[in-house]
This record gives C-alpha cells, structure tokens and sequence, in this order.
C-alpha cells in the first residue's frame, strides 16, 4: 500500500444478551427481558491510512457506562494494542436494550466482560480482513423523529412539539472495496431516540435505529452501522406500538441506501487522525454543608420506607434514588475540602481525511450539533452522541428556564448539575478539538 492509502476492514457480531437480562433505558422497569423482538449486533470497523488506525464500532445498545468503557480500553490496549483516543465506541441508543454496567454488583456483569472480549475479536477480525478502500459522502432527507420538549399548561413536558428544532436529513459515509466498487459498510447519521418501544416493552430490540440497519444490510452488500445524531431533545415519532419499529426502520434505512446511489466524488487516499479534547462544564456552586446533610439524612430516611414497601408522596424511587445520589457526592464533596472545579468531559475526532466524526459522551441536544456542524473546518462533520462514556444530558441555555425532563436528568459531577452556560463551552470547546484534527488531516 502507499502512504495515505485508505485500508478498512469490516464485520458484523451477534450481542443480544440472554432473555432474563437486566434492561437498561427506563428507571420503571421492575424485571428482566421476557424475550428478542430482534437481535442486537455490532459492527466493528478497522481503517488505516498506513500510519494511523482506528477502530469504529456501532452497537444496538444504550450507551457506554464509565466503567465498561474503562473495561474496552484496557481489553484494546491489551488485545490491538490501540489506545482510547484510538477507539471511536458509538451506541445506538436503543432503550430496549441490556444494562451494560460494569460495577462488581452489576446484574449483567459476565454478558458485559464477554462483550468486551467481542468487541475486541471483531476490530481483530476487522483488521485481518482490511483492504484497500474509498470513502463517499452523501446526504438525504428524512425525519423519523419530533422535538419532544412540548408546553403542556405551563410545563414542559416529553411530548411532540411539531415546530420544534429536530433532524430532517441523514448523513451517509459508503465505504467501497477500491478494486470492485462493492460496498464494505455504510455508516448513516441521524438525530433521534430510540424509544420507538416504550417503557412497557420487556423484549429486546435494536428499535428504529437497529430495524434501518438491517434495512440497508438486506439491500447493500457489507455492514450498516447506525450513528446516533444529537438527539437529546429528540424522540422516534411515531412510536408506542411495534410497527413504528419496522416503519421508521424503512423509512431511515431507505433514506441511507438512496444516499449511497447519490454519493460524491470518492475519497482514495485520506489521511486518519484521533484525537480526544478533554475539557470540563460549568456546574453549580456546593450548598452549606447543613443542608446537604439534612438533605442526605431526609432522603435516607425516605428511601429506606420506600425499599420497605412504603410509597413517598412527591419522588417515585428512581427520583429518590438519584436525589440521593447527589446528596451523598455533595458531602462528599464539601467533607474532601477539594472543591469542584466543573464536570470532567471530551470531545473524540475521528477525521479520515476531509470527514470528521465527532463524538460526545452524552446526551446532547440537537441546537448544539448543529452550531458544531456550522462551524467546523472539515468539509463534512457528523456530531455522534453516546460515544466512549456516559454523563448524561447536555441541554441548551434556554431550556433551563424553561425546565422539564432534560433539565433535571442533566449531566453531574459531585452531585452537582451543569449550568447554563455549558452549551457555549461544548462548542467552544469541540471546535478547538476540531481546529486540531484538521491540521493533523494537512
């Protein structure tokens, strides 16, 4: 191969996890999955330019909690002697998926140390089977989704509001084998919850994002991988009923494929560059130690009624759980005498020569995806959430006047809830990230 040469390798591995497994994606559920609507996959992508490799996996799975991230580096590292900046780890974000914690009382701890031995042995397989390859771009209109932050009597509530901010395209990256044309993997990105199956559903299922991959798997030759846009505000639409799954999956999956019969000229040699941009947001100042404890000593004791079998007036327990949670970090906080200086976060680049994905550790709101597309020096960029981590919801300056969901399940540290001027720093900052790649692209 010559310098600059793009190599990529690409395969497909079954993750659905045994029926009985702990679901992750709504605090309500009570009990494991019943059964499989659909399967659950992962696809694993190795791509170097002779110099510099990377691996790029999509899952139909939630997200990725710290400590399982932490768990796939140390497997990479070991197995493919890659590092973390090395690893671009995106998820679906189905809700109909496994718990993929990683703590010693987990409940799915042996599916998720085997899942980080499979990761592993795809982006192997992936490299073994690497060839040379063109990248193309492409873009379609579609929306499956609808901003969910709906003014119901004064409150905003998780609803439909059809005049929102939400997705209307999808993007499209279509690997080619450079000899035959045929295609390797076709990556699409677009901005919407995977909530199609509600918190009554106890089967697991890849829900709408998983169903427009295996659209585009029964069309095009190679493995479909879905990335999940800035979609913090955004959710399926229509959804509740399992046909929306199979609906929404065409409707997306036949977005993806038309994108790749409309796709502009091909990349043959494209320089590869990964960078991880840490940085920290703005998060609110400690309260007076007697609060927190009163706080903590109130909560405890609610809490403990509650696991008695006892109900609480104003917090369901996930509510109670959390509150707690937070109490406990703030003491924590205050009783170190560190102080908190804000939330640690990253922004992850992948560039393969004019294309940059860049990925967040959060749920991030579709207005600041679009201001980092707006502003960045690459040709084409996709903002990918739910990538090497976990903190929670990024939401936009307005809404947190406005309040609702987002707003209070926003991202922590030390107990602490960013504030409002953390939009300004997540872009600010993913440029910064963004500035750095490009230069590292020549």
């Amino acid at each position: 191969m010559t310098m600059g040469e793009l190599l990529v390798g690409a395969v497909r591995r079954n993750i659905t996890p045994p029926v009985g497994a702990t679901m992750a994606g709504y605090a309500g559920r009570d009990h494991g999955a019943e059964g499989v609507h659909d399967e659950l996959w992962l696809r694993a992508l190795f791509l170097c330019d002779g110099t510099n490799c990377a691996a790029l996996l999509c899952r139909d799975l939630l997200y990725t909690p710290n400590e399982e991230m932490d768990l796939l580096a140390e497997t990479f590292e070991r197995r493919l002697g890659l590092t973390r900046e090395q690893i671009f780890l995106a998820n679906t974000h189905t809700h109909s998926g496994p718990r993929t914690d990683y703590r010693e009382d987990s409940d799915n701890r042996a599916y998720v140390a085997a899942l980080a031995e499979i990761c592993a042995g795809a982006v192997e397989e992936a490299r073994a089977k690497a060839r040379p390859a063109t990248l193309s771009v492409a873009q379609r209109p579609v929306q499956a989704g609808v901003n969910r932050r709906e003014l119901r009597d004064g409150n905003i509530v998780l609803g439909v509001n059809l005049e929102g901010p939400c997705d209307r395209l999808v993007d499209v990256l279509s690997f080619t084998d450079a000899g035959s044309g045929q295609p390797l993997a076709t990556l699409f990105r677009h901005a919407v919850h995977g909530v199609v199956m509600g918190s009554n559903n106890y089967l697991i299922s890849g829900d709408a994002p998983g169903a427009a991959e295996a659209f585009v798997e029964a069309n095009l030759p190679g493995v479909a991988g879905f990335l999940a846009g800035a979609s913090g505000n955004i959710n399926a639409h229509p959804r509740e009923a399992l046909e929306h799954v199979a609906l929404l999956g065409r409707r997306l999956g036949a977005a993806a494929v038309q994108g790749t019969t409309e796709v502009g000229e091909p990349l043959e040699d494209a320089t590869i560059v990964t960078l991880r941009h840490e940085f920290k947001l703005p998060v609110g100042a400690l309260p007076p130690e007697d609060e927190v404890r009163a706080a903590v000593e109130d909560l405890a004791a609610r809490m403990e009624a509650v696991e008695q079998g006892g109900s609480d007036p104003d917090l369901s327990k996930w509510q109670l759980e959390r509150n707690l949670r937070h109490a406990r970090a703030q003491l924590e906080a205050i009783e170190s005498g560190q102080g908190v200086s804000g939330l640690p976060i990253f922004a992850q680049v992948l560039a393969i020569g004019e294309v940059a994905l860049v990925g967040w550790p959060a749920e991030v709101f579709f207005e600041i995806g679009e201001q980092v597309r707006a502003g960045s020096p690459f040709a084409t960029t996709l903002p990918v959430t739910h990538v090497s981590g976990a903190v929670g919801y990024i939401p936009i300056a307005s809404a947190f006047d406005e309040g609702g969901y987002e707003i209070t399940a926003r991202a922590h540290h030390a107990g602490l809830g960013i504030t409002a001027e953390a939009e300004g720093v997540m872009v600010r900052e993913t440029l910064a990230a963004l500035e750095t790649a490009v230069k590292g692209v020549g």
